[in-house]
This record gives C-alpha cells, sequence and structure tokens, in this order.
C-alpha cells in the first residue's frame, strides 16, 4: 500500500498522511500535517463509492492490463 501523501497549501513540499480518523456516516477523516507551523489540512474520504468504479482505475484496467499472447 503507498503512502499517502499530497501537496501543501503553503509550500512545495508534500505532506504525509498523519491519521485515520472516523468522521460522519460513510466518511473517513484524513488529516495531513505539514511542516509549517499549525498547518492541517483534512480530507474527507466517502467510504460508501467503490474505487475500483471511478475513472482512474477504469482507465488503468483499460489502458494496462492485457492477455498474454
Amino acid at each position: 500500500m503507498p503512502i499517502l501523501e499530497q501537496l501543501c497549501p503553503v509550500g512545495p513540499t508534500r505532506t504525509p498522511l498523519a491519521r485515520v480518523a472516523p468522521g460522519p456516516v460513510g466518511f473517513d477523516i484524513q488529516p495531513f500535517e505539514s511542516a509549517a507551523p499549525n498547518q492541517i489540512d483534512q480530507v474527507a474520504v466517502n467510504l460508501l463509492t467503490d474505487p475500483m468504479k471511478s475513472l482512474r482505475a477504469n482507465t488503468w484496467l483499460r489502458g494496462q492490463l492485457r492477455a498474454p499472447t
């Protein structure tokens, strides 16, 4: 499993995922902590959607996987 990171809203660095906390029903809260003082960016992740049905996953599945020849 890759380490989740996102770009820092303050500077040109990446912020690592600090923890995963339960949120409202069907969501998780993922806080990303930046090296900048008091900078925490929180993302709500929808747990009810299937990630394998996303556009990004479908594009990868159609483009990368091929039957052996």
